[in-house]
């Protein structure tokens, strides 16, 4: 009797354990592998994303948000707040769209941040294509900057249909920027990509409000802050290492056309 009594039990055992797998109790989801946390916040997916009705893990965390990129509904997060005042001092907004607002030079973030996934989107922040400075930020300022960007944007956000011009066509002319500006700046503007140099700041957006006001007495750029800056660096800025630049006034007209300032001629 005693072996017959203990297969029952097993036998009992094993059905109760199939029952609570089953049956209405059991978890489902992303709660049947993980405990909740601010639930007060939403649904899980509402700040990780993912797929909750997926079983399979690589569908279910599929564009998983995890760390400082999850605080995404937060109220009293600081990622959100890093976040921005990392995008306002690093003025992403001189190249890039970001909240319906910037310049159109570069893949408005809008939609993009929501179609990536996490590790894409901090590595392109981190290690950033050819013409983007590189910042020097670490992966939890990355993360805090994502945080930000998803805030602004909208999964229903269409895709950009315009492409971007990285790189100048072969066979066109010597701009008046990569013959006098080019080994200390950078620049992404109307024509594409001109310069190499990493020793002056980059210009991308130089005469528009999303470029910081950087010019003598900290004002926004203009065509005549920049052409009386170009004769004469040092009577604004006495310590400054950059050197006057002899233009003509032809030249001085294209390289502000290059700049975007205006139409070139």
């Amino acid at each position: 009797m005693a072996p017959r009594a203990a297969l029952l039990i097993a036998a009992l055992a094993l059905a109760g354990c199939l029952k609570a797998q089953t049956g209405a109790t059991r978890e489902t989801g992303c709660r049947s592998c993980h405990a909740t946390h601010y639930v007060r916040e939403g649904a899980c997916q509402d700040c990780h994303r993912g797929n909750p009705g997926a079983e399979r893990v690589e569908l279910a965390h599929e564009r998983l948000l995890t760390g400082r990129a999850a605080e995404l509904r937060l109220t009293d997060g600081l990622a959100l707040r890093d976040g921005q005042r990392l995008v306002e001092m690093l003025a992403c907004r001189r190249c890039h769209t970001i909240g319906g607002k910037g310049n159109r030079l570069a893949t408005s973030l809008d939609a993009v941040v929501w179609k990536r996934e996490q590790a894409e989107l901090v590595r392109s922040i981190r290690e950033p294509v050819e013409n983007m400075p590189r910042f020097g930020l670490d992966e939890g300022q990355a993360e805090a900057i994502v945080v930000f960007l998803l805030k602004s944007g909208s999964p229903e956000q269409p895709q950009d249909t315009y492409r971007v011009h990285f790189a100048r066509a072969a066979g066109a002319s010597s701009s008046v920027f990569e013959k006098e500006c080019a080994g200390c700046h950078r620049l992404l503007g109307p024509s594409g990509s001109l310069g190499t140099g990493n020793v002056g700041p980059n210009l991308s957006g130089l005469f528009t409000p999303f470029y910081p006001p950087t010019a003598p007495g900290d004002r926004p750029w203009t065509e005549k802050a920049l052409t009386d800056w170009l004769r004469n660096p040092r009577a604004a800025r006495a310590h400054t290492t950059m050197p006057p630049v002899a233009l003509s006034d032809d030249d001085l007209r294209r390289l502000l056309a290059e700049l975007g300032s205006r139409p070139a001629p």
